[in-house]
């Protein structure tokens, strides 16, 4: 399984690169950074594990490069996202990752060993939140590479978007604040306190 995943991240990359080189010739500098972007994106599994020590099956890295192989290299490189004949590859590309993400929260909840077959109820809920959550990190690094980089990627200038991500954007930063200061307080800080009076 190792060896086919090592032969898809090197004939993507070099696939990538060759996209990289068109792009240059012909000018489409806005889709060179999708372009240099992709070999790095496919070695991410391996940065985390190298980094923070966690186990990541074969199995598992093997799933994660072909999503990125479907959902970033044939959607946003080859551009089958902008093609009237695929219109319904951008659908596509979210349902797996709906697909997958879920499966990866079934993976976190075993990492951390909260993991419970009984628990079907709290298992459901964490399933969808950490979908939605990984949803909207990745609308939010569209939007970021559309404001900063003058790109147009989640295609704001025709659907005006702008509203929308922004609310997502200072709900997401109300939660960061309250679950940091969790984490950060003792046992008789604001949040744990807060929490105790409302159960």
């Amino acid at each position: 399984m190792k060896r086919i995943t090592n032969t898809l991240i090197f004939l993507c990359s070099l696939a990538a690169i060759c996209f990289m080189v068109k792009d240059i010739n012909v000018g489409n500098y806005d889709r060179i950074l999708g372009d240099i972007t992709i070999p790095l994106v496919l070695l991410i599994p391996r940065i985390i594990k190298n980094l923070f020590k966690i186990r990541i099956t074969d199995t598992m890295e093997l799933i994660y490069v072909v999503f990125i192989i479907l959902a970033q290299f044939l959607g946003s490189v080859v551009n089958l996202y902008n093609n009237d004949t695929t219109w319904w590859y951008d659908l596509f590309a979210h349902f797996l990752s709906g697909v997958l993400t879920s499966v990866l929260a079934l993976v976190v909840l075993n990492w951390f060993g909260v993991y419970k077959e009984k628990n079907k109820g709290f298992n459901f809920l964490f399933i969808i939140c950490f979908t939605l959550m990984v949803a909207s990190i990745w609308e939010f690094v569209e939007f970021g590479t559309d404001v900063f980089l003058g790109m147009n990627v989640q295609h704001s200038l025709e659907t005006g978007v702008k509203d929308t991500m922004e609310d997502m954007l200072v709900a997401f930063a109300g939660s960061l604040i309250v679950s940091v200061t969790y984490l950060l307080e003792g046992k008789k800080g604001f949040i744990k306190k807060l929490v105790s009076d409302l159960i």
